[in-house]
């Protein structure tokens, strides 16, 4: 199993592997200006905000480009809903959207910078002896069902959703509960995310996952059109974006985050899901990054 690496390890290889090979125009001599930065708050591991912290794939990139670029950051609190902070987001109060689809109307006031940063793939969740019967994405339609509500996928694919019964759930526990009940037939999910919520249940050896994505959303890095740092975050960011290797550093850190969360949780006794029980409290893991 791979261990988590530290932050501090991770963020020595960002600098030294990759970032140190890319050129800018950096700017030193200004004082330093605050970035305002949102995002996923509530879909870990792409994005978290709780107690105050933000954690993520994206939180040592940002935080290297705002080193590099002389900014301090500012992770803005969590006070509205997530479509309301990414309509705030456009209007200019933030300079930085850590997550968002192309083709998708809600980010239609912020401009996307290229290439994605990552991928967030699709996949079908569920029971093991019962996966094998699901050979595409057409035999899903005359099946049950459901999504987490905290998933959040592009406009098209909640396009194509429109065509299957899929119901949304508001907790993990609730979920996959019912999923092991039999009272739907298989889950959608962020493999990242899936893999995640099935581990903090201690579901891992119960619950399958497909072998291949029915469908994989890039996810990129945005920028407020009215953000008055805006050109110079464009280019910089781009230019990153566009290393391979630095790709592949966000990648791996993704990778670290979700082996670190199996790995902790590995000794968990699944739930019942008997009526009485208490569910779990769903939380982030404590030291993820």
């Amino acid at each position: 199993m791979k261990k988590l690496l530290t932050l501090a390890v991770f963020f020595s290889a960002f600098a030294s592997a990759a970032f140190a090979q890319v050129e800018f125009e950096q700017i030193k001599s200004r004082t330093q200006e605050k970035l305002h930065v949102t995002g996923f708050f509530d879909y870990y591991p792409f994005g978290q905000y709780e107690n105050n912290v933000y954690s993520g794939v994206f939180k040592s990139f940002i935080e290297y480009f705002s080193d590099y670029g002389q900014y301090v950051l500012d992770y803005l609190p969590v006070s509205m809903s997530y479509e309301d902070t990414i309509r705030e987001a456009g209007k200019g109060e933030a300079d930085v959207v850590l997550g968002m689809y192309a083709e998708t109307s809600l980010y239609a006031d912020l401009k996307f910078i290229y290439p994605a940063a990552i991928d967030n793939p699709i996949h079908l969740a569920m029971l093991p002896s019962k996966m094998s019967a699901v050979r595409s994405v057409q035999d899903l339609k005359p099946l049950k069902g459901a999504i987490h509500s905290k998933e959040r996928f592009s406009d098209y694919i909640n396009d194509k959703l429109k065509d299957f019964q899929i119901e949304y759930v508001d907790t993990s526990y609730e979920l996959y509960g019912k999923l092991i009940r039999g009272e739907i037939d298989y889950v959608l999910t962020s493999i990242y995310f899936g893999t995640i919520e099935t581990a903090k249940l201690g579901l891992r050896h119960q619950v399958a996952f497909s072998r291949q994505s029915l469908w994989t959303m890039p996810v990129f890095i945005g920028i407020s059109k009215a953000s008055v740092h805006r050109e110079y975050l464009s280019h910089t960011l781009s230019k990153m974006l566009e290393k391979p290797e630095i790709k592949e550093k966000i990648k791996k850190d993704m990778e670290d985050i979700v082996n670190g969360v199996v790995e902790k949780y590995a000794g968990t006794v699944p739930p019942s899901f008997l009526p009485g029980e208490t569910p779990p409290a769903e939380k982030t893991p404590a030291g993820s990054t």
